[in-house]
């Protein structure tokens, strides 16, 4: 009997003790999300707007005053933000625009260097920051160098033809200038197992680049001058940044790549080097004898960190299609500057085509 009783207390005090520890759970992840909600609410009211947050400049190497900004472009070009971690990560468009913003505003800055790593991307957002690299050296008479890296094809070609002057590794891909709307046809597909298409549409034109149907040459003629439209304005842009005739970039401009040999002989590129001869050309065309490297960092206050955790936390995106939107939103059929033989897998991703 004495032995019921002690299992019994035993028992007791376990259930007890438990229940206190998954109440106490429950009130520190109550207290935990309230103060997430608090942060979010009212602490970030304090936070500066993201594009406008000065970024904290990092030394790489050299010395004085003056200084010469290391700008990294890497991966496919695009305007859409990404998840990293806790924290939301700036577009390639966002990111660049900002560091050229605070580059703008600091009179010590003589010169920025992109270190241009990308297989090219979007045609608008290539077209942005192309515009802004223009703006900058036209408002602050500062010098930019595109330092080319593994790759640096098509929309990423696109923005180099703004610097100054260019600079390729001798075994840097660039060049593939042109446009691409990539297209899968699967009607075959479709017809041989009785699969039906029931979109309803507003005109003859409204499914155009559909995959589930041949596309009817009056669709074709109306994409085909799309792309031309664009790539007239890829090859002017070319002739304008390296001072060459249309006829010549023409020839140049069949989508095929070239190295960075090549690119020099063609008048692509102004020099063959690494990092350090970007960089000593930039003191040269700036006239300095010594200069600070840097770069900018981006730091999370405690605010945004907390800020972060709760979109992850609830999912702050919508599903599309049983993905989230943040990818979805950017796959679609679209006009594109971009080496597709680089990343043919970044293009063909379920539901759409980029």
């Amino acid at each position: 009997m004495d032995d019921n009783k002690k299992k019994s207390r035993v028992g007791f005090w376990i259930s007890t003790s438990m229940a206190i520890f998954f109440f106490l759970c429950c009130i520190v992840l109550f207290i935990s999300l309230m103060g997430l909600f608090v942060v979010k609410g009212a602490l970030t009211t304090q936070v500066e707007d993201k594009s406008t947050k000065k970024l904290t400049e990092t030394v790489i190497g050299g010395t004085g005053t003056d200084k010469i900004l290391l700008i990294p472009l890497k991966g496919v070009i695009t305007g859409q933000s990404s998840k990293k971690l806790f924290q939301e990560a700036p577009s390639i468009v966002d990111s660049v625009k900002h560091q050229l913003e605070q580059a703008r505003n600091d009179d010590n800055v003589k010169a920025v260097i992109l270190e241009m790593n990308s297989p090219g991307g979007g045609i608008t957002a290539s077209d942005i920051i192309y515009k802004k690299v223009l703006e900058f050296k036209d408002e602050t008479n500062k010098k930019v160098i595109v330092s080319m890296q593994e790759v640096a094809a098509s929309g990423a070609y696109y923005i180099s033809a703004a610097a100054d002057k260019i600079i390729a590794h001798p075994t840097t891909i660039t060049g593939s200038i042109g446009v691409i709307m990539p297209l899968i046809n699967i009607a075959n597909l479709v017809a041989k197992y009785g699969i039906e298409d029931n979109s309803i549409k507003s005109g003859d034109m409204k499914s155009i680049g559909s995959p589930l149907k041949k596309m009817s040459d009056d669709e074709r003629k109306v994409l085909d001058d799309i792309v031309d439209e664009m790539y007239t304005r890829f090859v002017d842009i070319i002739a304008v940044g390296r001072n060459m005739k249309i006829d010549n970039v023409r020839k140049l401009a069949d989508g095929r790549i070239y190295t960075g040999k090549q690119a020099l002989d063609n008048g692509l590129i102004d020099q063959l080097g690494y990092i350090d001869d970007a960089i000593a050309l930039a003191k040269e065309i700036t006239g300095l004898k010594e200069a600070k490297i840097i770069k900018y960092k981006r730091m999370f206050n405690l605010a945004e960190i907390f800020e972060g955790s709760i979109d992850n936390l609830f999912g702050n995106r919508t599903i599309k299609f049983g993905i989230h939107a943040s990818a979805a939103d950017d796959d679609f059929p679209r006009f594109m500057y971009l080496w597709t033989g680089y990343q043919q897998n970044y293009l063909f991703k379920w539901p759409a085509f980029n």
